[in-house]
């Protein structure tokens, strides 16, 4: 994200009023950090995209609700940062496409349990498997995940959401958010481990 604390009043009060000049200059400033969240929670470059254009658009329809969520802070508090707003708005966009789309996210786990694949899995280590993984197959063995653990996994490793949280946004229960990650897990790790050599 954009290091700057907060918009310059300016650039908001313009973006408030609709401002082609202001809201391009916005689109400037947040399309990579915006672009990057968005294919770590899509299946696709196109699913990615589309995530990248609802996060403007609640971006563009919201930010008067970042103002009064500032003005309405009490005076000893910090003001909440602009790039951390955005960034729980885009995460926002990619529920909305995930609920629009909840009969294709949502579907039985494809974990395998057998347990000779378990012990081949734990014979490498965690450590090993992040040194010979680059960022490019660790991005695609997360995108091989089922939508619903790639989204879980997102929420609660990269973004810091607890369960309760999750389970909320999801409309699924604390337990089903909880079992969902450790299968996340699992598999990632199974999809990372079968992309790189492992020397024995």
């Amino acid at each position: 994200m954009p290091t700057s604390y907060m918009l310059s009043e300016e650039l908001i009060q313009g973006c408030l009023r609709f401002e082609e000049a202001s809201q391009r200059e916005l689109y400037q400033l947040y399309f990579n950090s915006i672009m990057h969240i968005s294919v770590r929670y899509s299946k696709n470059p196109q699913e990615a995209k589309a995530i990248l254009l609802d996060s403007f658009k609640n971006i563009f329809n919201g930010i008067k609700n970042y103002s009064e969520i500032n003005s309405k802070r009490k005076k000893d508090l910090e003001p909440v940062p602009f790039e951390e707003w955005v960034k729980s708005e885009t995460i926002l966009a990619a529920i909305q496409h995930m609920h629009a789309n909840k009969k294709e996210y949502f579907v039985s786990s494809t974990v395998n349990t057998r347990e000779n694949e378990k012990k081949n899995l734990n014979e490498i280590s965690d450590e090993q498997i992040i040194k010979l993984a680059d960022q490019k197959k660790v991005l695609d063995a997360l995108r091989q995940l089922t939508p619903s653990y790639r989204v879980i996994y997102n929420l609660h490793e990269l973004d810091g959401y607890s369960h309760n949280a999750i389970s909320k946004l999801l409309d699924i229960s604390e337990y089903a958010s909880k079992d969902s990650l450790l299968k996340a897990k699992f598999n990632l790790r199974k999809n990372i481990a079968e992309s790189i050599p492992i020397s024995k």
